[in-house]
């Protein structure tokens, strides 16, 4: 970073934007059991980071493990020790350097070489220096990837495989899916470490005159496109957009439309 070269400096613009996706990518890796399959192969970082805070709001937080011994059980430990603060390279910081970076790895677009656009090699030096000591400060804690907390797990009732969710922080409520099916589920927290489990299921009229089964299907299967059978009459149909007559709508002329004056 200290040459003058610019091929040198470019060279470690691109490590330390790799050193930042290897970070992420290992901080996810703790996360491995509750990332869904179809954002395990994310490789944008700053898409990857959210997908860990839509798990846990406090995953790009600083923070802090102690342990002591209860005196009395259910009460706090007279005496904490700690083991080190972990400090984290979070979504600002990522969101700050991340796509900046990236900027001087790329050829000069049509329109900066035409405006004889100059790179600030100054201002770039300035920022690599101010990520290495926040990588720095992230890869020297004493303590690193933190993820306790409290989960809640049941076996799915539509494939017998389990589903694991963290438990809600607050009153309001959580969706878990299935990883292996379309089972979805709402978690509400009621108290004394008990979860309510309710499954997301929609009742479906079979729209065949002769059948009329009723039946369930997953929310997460009510989308443009999909289709189900009914398990009584086997028909087949599919999820699709239609318009209808409003049967609240009377045979009457209706009122223009405005006209421009």
């Amino acid at each position: 970073m200290e040459s003058a070269d610019f091929a040198r400096l470019r060279y470690a613009t691109l490590e330390l934007r790799l050193s930042i996706e290897a970070l992420t990518y290992d901080r996810a890796q703790a996360f491995s059991a509750e990332i869904p399959p179809t954002d395990y192969g994310t490789w944008q970082p700053k898409k990857l980071l959210q997908v860990l805070l839509d798990i846990d709001p406090h995953v790009d937080q600083a923070s802090t493990l102690r342990f002591g011994e209860e005196e009395i059980t259910g009460q706090p430990a007279g005496e904490m020790h700690s083991l080190g603060t972990e400090t984290v390279f979070d979504l600002r910081a990522l969101k700050k350097h991340y796509d900046a970076l990236g900027s001087f790895l790329h050829m000069p677009t049509l329109k900066q070489i035409e405006g004889n656009a100059n790179i600030d090699f100054s201002k770039l030096r300035s920022r690599c220096e101010h990520i290495v000591v926040d990588l720095e400060a992230a890869l020297g804690s004493p303590v690193f990837n933190i993820t306790l907390g409290s989960f809640a797990q049941i076996e799915c009732v539509e494939c017998g495989k389990p589903v694991r969710k963290r438990f809600p922080s607050g009153p309001e409520a959580v969706e878990a899916h299935c990883f292996a099916c379309p089972a979805s589920y709402r978690l509400t927290l009621v108290g004394a470490g008990r979860v309510h489990w309710q499954s997301l299921q929609q009742d479906i009229v079979c729209p065949t005159d002769s059948c009329l089964h009723v039946f369930a299907i997953w929310s997460r299967e009510i989308k443009q496109g999909a289709y189900w059978t009914c398990p009584k009459c086997q028909m087949r149909y599919v999820i699709g957009y239609a318009f209808q007559r409003d049967p609240a709508a009377r045979n009457e002329n209706l009122p223009e439309s405005p006209q421009a004056s």
